[in-house]
C-alpha cells in the first residue's frame, strides 16, 4: 500500500496518453471573455473576412513605390493561407458584366413624364457636345435621355492609404483567432516584408501573435522562477524526499484527473483555465502541511480530520458555486478546480498514511498566549469596505490587461487615418430566409441613405417587382420611337437603335455574383451579411447587430462583472453558513480571515486605481483559500503546528499566485497583486492571533 500514490498517477499517466486524442485545448482566449450573443456575431463576421483582412502600403505616390507594392502582391499570391490579393480599384469584368445586365433594375430611375420636346432638346445637347468638343466625347447610347443614374465611380485607378501611398487588401482563409494559426500567416508575411524595406503591414491578428507571445513569455519566466522557488521551499521545509516525491506526484495526479473528466465536459479545455487550475490545484499543498506538521502521516491508519476537512469543503464549495455561472472561463476554471482539489484532498488524506512519514520536530516558543479580537477586525474590515465601496470604479476595457504593444498601435492610427471605410461601422443583419434579409436591408437603408452592402447589387423581390411596375408603366415604346425619330433628324444614324433594349422584358432574377465585395451566407437556419453604415448617422437598433469587438468586451465585461459579484455574494454566504453551522454566533474569529484581507484588497486598490475583470478573478480565489485559515486555527489544541503549517501554504501560495505581481503583463499584474495583498493580510492575522 505504501506505492498506492505511485500507482495511481501511473494509472492516470497511462489513462491520460488513451485519450490524448480525445482531449482537445483551445488558445482562442477572446472566446472566454466574449457572451454566446458577441461570438455568435463575431463569428458570422469572420465567415465575411472581418478580421482577415491584411493592410499593406509603402509611403509615397510616385511608380518606383506602386511597383515594388505590385511585386509585394505577386508575392503575397505565392503564401499558401492568402485567399485574396488586390492593388487595383478596377471593377472586374465579372461584375461590370452583372451590373450591366441589372442596370435598369438596380440604378436610380427617374419616372418624371417626359415629352417629344424634352427628348428632342436633350438629343440636339449630346449632338452639340460631341461636334464642338475637341477630345472624344462618349455617348450614352443605352440611355441617351440619363432616366437611369447609378453612383458607381471609380476616382483611382489603384487604391490609396489617403497622405500616405498606395495599398494592398488582402484576405486570408486561415483561422486567425486562434494564435497558432495567426502566427503561421504572420510569420510568412513578416518574413516577405523583410525583403522590401519601408512596407508597413496591419492586420487585427498581428496583436495576437505579437502580444501573445510576449505575454506567453513574460509568465513563462515567471511561473520558471515561481516552480523553482516552491521546489527550494518544499525541499527546505519538508526535508524528506520520499514526503517530496510523493507531494509532488499527487499534485501531478489531481492535475491530470482534472484535465481527464474536464476534457469529457467541454468540447475543448482553454488553455488559460488550465494555467489557473493548476495554480489553484497547488493550494491543496495546505492539506499536506497540516497533515504533516501535526504528525498524521506516521498513524499508518486513517482518522478523520474535521479542521481539514471544512477547509476542504469550504474551498471547493466556493468552486461548485462558480460553476453555475455562464461564463466559459470561469466555469471551466470551477470544475477543473472541484475535481483537482477534490483528488488532491483524498490522496493526502488517505494514501499518504502508508507512506510513515514521522512528524518534524518543532521547537515550541513559550509565550503567552495572545489574540485579536475579531469583532475590532470585522469593524475595520467594514470601515476599509465602505471606503473602497464609495471610492471604487470599474475598468471594463479588456485592452488594459494588454500588453502595450507601441509599434503596432502606432501603424493602426497611420492606416485609420488613411482609409475611408473608418468613416463606416460594420453591422451584421440576420434573417430566416435570404429574401427577407434583403427586405430587412432596404428597411434599413430607408434611413441610412449612404449604406453600403448587398442592397447595392441585389433587390428583394418585393422591391423588384415593384420597381419592374414603375418601369412598366412608363411608355418606353413611344420613348424609343421618338429618339430614333429625331434622332435621324439632327443628324444622328443609328446610334441610338439599342436605347431601352429590353427594357419591356425585366425578371426579377438577379442573383448573387461571386465578383461582389459584399456577401450573403447561410449559418445553421439563418442567413446573414455585413453592411457598412456611415458612423455620423448610425444609431442602435433592433435591425441590426453592431460589429465592434471592443465594444462588445466592454459591455460583456460589464455583464461579466455583475455575475461575479452575485456569486461572490452567495460564495460569501455559503462560507458563513458552513462557519455557522460549525461555531454558531463564535465564527467572528474565523470570519476575520476572510473579511480582513477582501476589505485591504479592495482599499488597496481602490487607493492605487481601478478594479478590472482579473482582480475580481483573482478576489473569488483568494474568498476560496483565505478561510480554510481561520477555521485551521480556530481553537486549535496544537497552536504551534498549525501556526507552523499555515506560515508555510501561504508561502507556497505566495510563490504560487503571488509572484504574478512581477508581471510586465497588466493582467497577470492584477492577480499578483491581489493573492499579494491578500496573504500579507492573513500573515498579520496570523501573528496576532496566537
Amino acid at each position: 500500500m505504501k506505492y498506492l500514490n505511485a500507482i495511481i498517477f501511473v494509472f492516470l499517466s497511462l489513462l491520460y496518453l488513451a485519450l490524448s486524442s480525445h482531449i482537445k485545448f483551445s488558445t482562442n482566449f477572446i472566446d472566454i471573455f466574449l457572451s454566446q450573443k458577441s461570438l455568435k456575431i463575431f463569428h458570422i463576421a469572420k465567415e465575411f473576412g472581418f478580421s482577415n483582412e491584411i493592410l499593406i502600403s509603402k509611403k509615397g505616390f510616385d511608380k518606383k513605390s506602386l511597383k515594388e507594392l505590385q511585386e509585394v502582391a505577386k508575392e503575397l499570391k505565392k503564401i499558401p493561407q492568402i485567399s485574396k490579393v488586390e492593388i487595383s480599384s478596377k471593377i472586374s469584368p465579372k461584375l461590370r458584366k452583372y451590373m450591366a445586365k441589372n442596370y435598369y433594375l438596380l440604378a436610380d430611375f427617374n419616372d418624371t413624364k417626359i415629352t417629344n420636346t424634352d427628348i428632342k432638346n436633350r438629343l440636339k445637347k449630346i449632338y452639340k457636345s460631341v461636334a464642338t468638343s475637341v477630345i472624344y466625347q462618349p455617348i450614352n447610347k443605352y440611355d441617351p435621355l440619363e432616366l437611369f443614374s447609378m453612383d458607381f465611380q471609380q476616382t483611382s485607378k489603384y487604391q490609396k492609404l489617403k497622405n500616405y501611398g498606395y495599398l494592398i487588401r488582402a484576405t486570408t482563409w486561415a483561422d486567425t483567432s486562434n494564435a497558432q494559426t495567426a502566427r503561421v500567416v504572420y510569420e510568412d508575411i513578416e518574413k516577405l516584408l523583410t525583403k522590401f524595406p519601408g512596407v508597413v503591414a496591419i492586420s487585427p491578428f498581428f496583436y495576437l501573435v505579437e502580444n501573445s507571445s510576449y505575454i506567453k513569455a513574460d509568465a513563462q519566466k515567471i511561473m520558471l522562477i515561481s516552480t523553482l522557488l516552491l521546489l527550494l521551499l518544499y525541499f527546505v521545509i519538508l526535508k524528506n524526499h520520499k514526503l517530496l516525491f510523493n507531494a509532488i506526484l499527487a499534485i501531478a495526479s489531481s492535475i491530470l484527473s482534472a484535465i481527464i473528466l474536464t476534457s469529457f465536459i467541454f468540447d475543448s479545455i482553454n488553455i488559460l483555465a488550465i494555467v489557473f487550475g493548476v495554480s489553484v490545484t497547488s493550494i491543496s499543498i495546505d492539506y499536506m502541511f497540516h497533515y504533516y506538521f501535526h504528525g498524521y502521516f506516521s498513524k499508518s491508519r486513517y482518522s478523520f480530520q474535521k479542521r481539514v476537512f471544512f477547509g476542504f469543503f469550504t474551498t471547493v464549495g466556493v468552486f461548485i458555486i462558480f460553476g453555475f455561472i455562464n461564463i466559459d472561463l470561469f466555469k471551466q476554471l470551477a470544475i477543473f478546480s472541484v475535481i483537482s482539489l477534490s483528488m488532491a484532498y483524498v490522496l493526502f488524506s488517505f494514501t499518504f498514511i502508508y507512506l510513515d512519514i514521522k512528524k518534524p520536530v518543532i521547537v515550541k516558543q513559550e509565550e503567552a498566549i495572545r489574540r485579536f479580537n475579531p469583532l475590532h477586525v470585522a469593524l475595520i474590515s467594514l470601515a476599509l469596505l465602505a471606503y473602497a465601496f464609495f471610492h471604487l470604479s470599474f475598468d471594463n476595457n479588456l485592452k488594459n490587461l494588454d500588453y502595450h504593444n507601441t509599434k503596432l498601435l502606432n501603424l493602426s492610427k497611420l492606416f485609420n487615418r488613411g482609409l475611408q471605410n473608418n468613416n463606416y461601422q460594420a453591422v451584421i443583419i440576420e434573417a430566416k430566409s435570404r429574401d427577407k434579409l434583403l427586405e430587412k436591408y432596404e428597411k434599413i437603408e430607408a434611413s441610412n441613405p449612404a449604406m453600403l452592402g448587398i442592397g447595392k447589387f441585389v433587390l428583394s423581390k418585393k422591391r423588384c417587382e415593384k420597381r419592374v411596375e414603375q418601369i412598366s408603366k412608363f411608355d418606353f415604346e413611344k420613348v424609343k420611337k421618338t429618339i430614333n425619330q429625331e434622332a435621324k433628324k439632327i443628324g444622328f444614324n443609328d446610334v441610338f437603335k439599342d436605347a431601352y433594349k429590353g427594357i419591356d422584358s425585366l425578371k426579377c432574377k438577379n442573383s448573387l455574383n461571386s465578383a461582389m465585395r459584399f456577401k450573403i451566407i447561410k449559418d445553421k437556419n439563418s442567413y446573414y451579411t455585413l453592411a457598412l453604415i456611415p458612423k455620423k448617422s448610425i444609431k442602435s437598433s433592433n435591425l441590426f447587430s453592431i460589429v465592434d469587438l471592443g465594444k462588445s468586451l466592454a459591455k460583456d465585461t460589464r455583464e461579466m462583472k455583475e455575475k461575479l459579484q452575485l456569486y461572490m455574494l452567495i460564495s460569501v454566504a455559503f462560507i458563513v453558513l458552513v462557519l455557522f453551522f460549525n461555531y454558531g454566533f463564535k465564527m467572528l474569529f474565523p470570519l476575520s480571515f476572510l473579511l480582513f484581507p477582501l476589505s485591504v484588497v479592495l482599499f488597496g486598490i481602490s487607493l492605487f486605481g481601478k478594479i478590472n475583470i482579473m482582480n475580481i478573478f483573482a478576489l473569488v480565489i483568494l474568498i476560496a483559500i483565505s478561510i480554510d485559515y481561520g477555521i485551521y486555527l480556530h481553537k486549535t489544541s496544537t497552536p504551534s503546528e498549525t501556526k507552523m503549517a499555515i506560515k508555510y501554504a501561504l508561502m507556497s501560495t505566495f510563490l504560487g499566485f503571488g509572484v504574478l505581481i512581477f508581471s510586465k503583463t497588466v493582467a497577470l499584474y492584477s492577480i499578483g497583486f491581489v493573492i499579494t495583498l491578500g496573504i500579507g493580510s492573513i500573515f498579520l492575522l496570523l501573528y496576532t492571533s496566537l
